[in-house]
């Protein structure tokens, strides 16, 4: 019942990070069937829109596919641009051919993909700092345009009662807090070595069901230690990539994601 909200934490990639996606699901007709060509960068519906505050700003990492009529893409994951008042892209209106610098961009053709975590990084574009974590995944909430699957944002009401309701910008939002008292993360390098990351901080975490956005807070310095831990251990184990296994309260989902070479900064983000 508590795995959407479960998701919607490990969508946060570790400990606040941005994610880009370098690997996608062919995107078919639902209607007639056959292979879709996009004519273009398609904006990705995620399942959650996650913004993460820093001391000095924010940052809010979005997805696009261009998809030919072959079925091979290429993606790019950009940083929206936000403000205070406006921390997340609005999902009710397509977006497609995004302009600016693609942070991320990975070829992903639908037969023979040899890695599904290869990108090119341009570390010039805004947003470099929080990124750190590559994403596969399967179509969740489809593209710009598509209708929204609601079914699944009805599991979030079994955790309501665990999280405290506040307002912000006259919308109600759901707050708690990640820690070592309800939160565990394990990692496994799929080379013969897994490592539970100490949960050293506290991460707040605010949560809006109505509009599936979620923002996390980060300015615990104390969190810099789950930072350098993970990194430490991601670099003394290398693997082909790492099932990243989140808990919260008592609900646990894996998911399989990448470290940029960007990773190695982390550590050095300075509160």
């Amino acid at each position: 019942m508590k795995k959407f909200v479960v998701a919607a934490f490990a969508a946060a990639a570790a400990l606040g990070f941005g994610c880009a996606i370098t690997n996608y699901e062919l995107i078919t007709d639902n209607d007639v069937g056959g292979t879709v060509n996009t004519n273009g960068k398609a904006y990705i519906r995620q399942f959650i829109q996650i913004a993460t505050t820093w001391p000095d700003g924010v940052d809010n990492m979005i997805w696009f596919v261009d998809q030919k009529a072959n079925g091979d893409r290429e993606l790019t994951t950009y940083n929206f641009a936000t403000t205070a008042d406006d921390l997340f892209k609005d999902d009710s209106y397509c977006s497609p051919e995004w302009v600016g610098c693609a942070l991320v961009t990975a070829s992903d053709p639908e037969v023979g993909d040899v890695d599904i975590f290869d990108y090119r990084l341009n570390s010039n574009c805004s947003g470099f700092r929080s990124l750190a974590y590559l994403v596969s995944t399967t179509r969740y909430y489809g593209e710009c345009g598509r209708i929204v699957n609601g079914d699944r944002s009805v599991k979030l009401l079994a955790l309501a009662n665990e999280m405290s309701p506040v307002q912000l910008n006259g919308q109600t939002w759901l707050r708690t807090n990640l820690n070592a008292l309800n939160t565990s993360l394990v990692v496994n390098n799929h080379n013969g070595s897994a490592f539970q990351v100490p949960m050293t901080g506290q991460i707040g975490v605010s949560f809006n069901l109505a509009k599936r956005r979620m923002i996390l807070d980060m300015t615990n310095p104390n969190n810099r230690n789950a930072m350098q831990a993970f990194n430490n251990w991601n670099r003394t184990h290398p693997g082909p990539f790492v099932d990243a296994t989140f808990t919260v309260a008592g609900v646990s989902q894996t998911f399989q994601v990448k470290t940029t070479q960007n990773a190695v900064n982390a550590p050095q983000i300075h509160y």
